[in-house]
């Protein structure tokens, strides 16, 4: 086998959700000419996997590892420094080969010398490589978890820090235009454009992992990006009306119509950065994990609709009980409460079961150690004096007062089959029939390096 080291260097670009069929019907009306460009130049799959938990996002690991949730463990966001089975880069690592892993899903790593990690905006529990890099981390996870805050604000000097670290680590003027265009047209327009933030994010991060890539020159490297599967969860209606019994009115297909197919326009471009940065050695591949499709089983009660507290902490005041010794938002309306002890987070979730309506929880949860992870669990808009009553203090307050209305944010729901597509050495495409279970992925990437093919070899066959 010809070493690939001699061709150049392996970019996985971690498109997350991304959907195949949508990928086709753009590609075959010409939205998309970089993914054409990398599609007919690549072996195609569509991946499956039939991990039992797809909420939230714990293919990535499984893909990662080469193993399914039964192996790796990880059922939840910011779990990547409790998950002990070897990553890919781990095991590439064993044979020389270094990596920069940027913002890939629950990553973590014991070969801190030739893994340089970029965690992604959810982890709290793993740090970047580089302590330089904090600040963007910190800068970037504040606004991915509290975009659903209307009252969140970084403080000065964690908005000036990352400012100082954007410009010295690739900010391009492109990506600052982009940025104030965006301010002025979020100010001056008379629809909503607040949603193409999360496509200036992806800038942002793109232009911090290129000058990273550039400094390091790694022989394997991961790129995440989240705006689209944002997106689709959020505007999948406004893609497909025809799909709901709950139509978006015409105010909203306006704003929010292309939403999806945009961002999708955007992935292209990004596709063809990574053409330029891995240059004509360079092979890539495509993964999405898992895709999306319309959901319609909230239809017969109007949609759902998700709630966040105003304050975490000032729920759990109000609640009493074991107070968190820390919080870490990771979801549209979800976040980790963690404790001093594991007999502490016990007996919190007993306080969340107290918070009542009509004699039922409004909460859900589920515990790992000490460790609690809990929302909402209401779904359909309430009625003006709604009230939660706590059961065992008798104490009742206005339901509005601890919580806020996210929206109607779950329109799509997870697919199990995702895209999967490996630039091949010669340039020829193939595109397979049959469903590949995602976690043989990871024997096809490892069989690209020389010097651990059997490796993946053996992992796929399990």
């Amino acid at each position: 086998m010809t070493s690939d080291y001699k061709t150049g260097p392996i970019l996985v670009l971690e498109l997350n959700e991304l959907c195949p069929p949508i990928l086709n019907r753009m590609m075959a009306s010409g939205d998309l000419p970089n993914f054409r460009k990398l599609h007919d130049s690549a072996d195609v799959y569509v991946t499956h996997t039939d991990d039992p938990t797809l909420e939230p996002w714990v293919q990535w690991p499984s893909f990662h590892t080469g193993q399914p949730e039964s192996v790796h463990g990880a059922q939840e966001l910011d779990e990547g420094h409790i998950i002990q089975t070897p990553r890919i880069w781990d095991r590439l690592a064993e044979t020389g080969v270094d990596s920069i892993v940027f913002g890939s899903m629950n990553a973590d790593s014991a070969h801190k010398d030739t893994v340089f990690l970029v965690p992604d905006p959810w982890s709290a529990g793993v740090r970047p490589s580089d302590p330089a890099y904090d600040a963007f981390h910190k800068f970037i996870s504040f606004h991915v978890a509290e975009h659903t805050n209307p009252n969140a604000r970084p403080t000065r000097a964690d908005a000036l820090n990352f400012v100082k670290f954007m410009l010295g680590h690739g900010l391009s003027l492109k990506t600052i235009t982009t940025a104030m265009s965006q301010i002025a047209g979020e100010k001056t327009s008379s629809g909503d454009r607040k949603w193409r933030r999360a496509l200036v994010l992806d800038w942002m991060l793109w232009d911090v992992f290129a000058n990273t890539w550039s400094s390091r020159r790694p022989k394997f490297a991961t790129f995440f990006a989240n705006s689209t599967a944002f997106l689709q969860h959020r505007y999948w209606r406004h893609m497909e009306p025809d799909v709901y019994q709950v139509k978006p009115s015409e105010r909203e297909m306006a704003d929010f119509g292309d939403a999806i197919e945009d961002s999708y326009r955007h992935m292209d471009a990004i596709v063809g950065k990574a053409f330029d940065l891995v240059g004509p050695r360079g092979r890539i591949v495509l993964a999405t994990a898992l895709s999306q499709e319309a959901n319609t089983r909230y239809e017969h009660i109007g949609g759902k609709f998700v709630y966040r507290p105003h304050s975490f902490k000032d729920l759990f005041a109000w609640a009493g009980g074991p107070q968190p010794t820390s919080f870490e938002p990771v979801m549209t309306h979800q976040a980790w409460a963690s404790f001093a002890s594991e007999d502490a987070a016990i007996e919190a979730e007993a306080t969340l079961d107290a918070l009542q309506s009509n004699g039922k929880t409004i909460m859900e949860w589920r515990r790992t150690g000490n460790r609690v992870m809990f929302w909402c669990g209401l779904i359909s808009r309430t009625e003006p004096g709604f009230e939660l009553t706590h059961a065992k203090t008798g104490k009742s307050v206005a339901f509005d007062d601890l919580f806020m209305l996210v929206g109607q944010v779950n329109n799509s729901q997870h697919c199990r089959d995702g895209a999967f597509w490996v630039q091949s050495r010669d340039g020829s495409s193939r595109v397979h029939a049959e469903k590949l279970p995602l976690e043989h992925a990871y024997g096809i990437m490892m069989d690209m390096f020389d010097d651990a093919p059997q490796a993946g070899a053996q992992v796929a066959a399990e």
